[in-house]
């Protein structure tokens, strides 16, 4: 009876076997292939993406909150073909300029990175936060960033924020970062920035 190798279970006869060389081969070479193949698929691109946000997003003094947009696309990977055939890129690609939410196209467990340039020059703004959205909801919450009024007055005019977290999407949902901000007197307006956003799906 063929006996197997104690790491990968690769079979291969014993002096006892009958002597048939093409049935072994062929045994060895299927149980070789198939560890070969889930490894090819591994060292594929995960499905990642990477947007950019270069127009100005202003929240007003009548205002709180504000969703981002996004213009250019920095990459968007296709998918490994265990997954799609490789033919869909991992997130719906942007089309409009004034795209606020991006979907995802494949369900799993996805590590989302967000970093935005902040500016305002006075001293009335409690806090500027960003946050994510799923499905443009904030609840559940899942994380936020923020700067504190300590740092918005006088010449600290410029602030950078960034946020990251690891949220479970099914394909279709929508992700999408939201500004925050909080005044203590008057109604200054903030303006949002240079941004980027980077969605990495870490699940197999």
């Amino acid at each position: 009876m063929p006996l197997t190798t104690p790491n990968f279970a690769l079979p291969y006869p014993v002096p006892g076997d009958p002597a048939d060389v093409p049935t072994a081969l062929q045994t060895l070479a299927e149980a070789i292939d198939d560890p070969l193949y889930d490894e090819d698929l591994r060292a594929v691109p995960r499905p990642m993406a990477q947007f950019l946000g270069t127009i100005p997003n202003v929240i007003p003094g009548t205002s709180v909150v504000g969703t981002l947009t996004w213009q250019l696309t920095d990459f968007n990977t296709h998918a490994s073909p265990s997954i799609s055939g490789g033919m869909e890129t991992a997130i719906v690609p942007v089309t409009d300029a004034t795209t606020t939410e991006l979907s995802v196209n494949f369900a799993g467990y996805w590590f989302v990175f967000a970093t935005v340039q902040v500016v305002t020059s006075v001293a009335t703004i409690d806090e500027i936060a960003i946050e994510f959205l799923v499905n443009g909801s904030s609840t559940p919450h899942i994380t936020r960033s923020s700067t504190h009024n300590v740092t918005t007055g006088g010449g600290d005019v410029t602030h950078l924020l960034d946020i990251s977290a690891g949220i479970t999407l099914a394909a279709g949902d929508r992700v999408s970062v939201r500004g925050a901000i909080a005044r203590n007197a008057g109604s200054a307006p903030v303006t949002f920035n240079n941004r980027s956003i980077t969605l990495l799906r870490m699940s197999l």
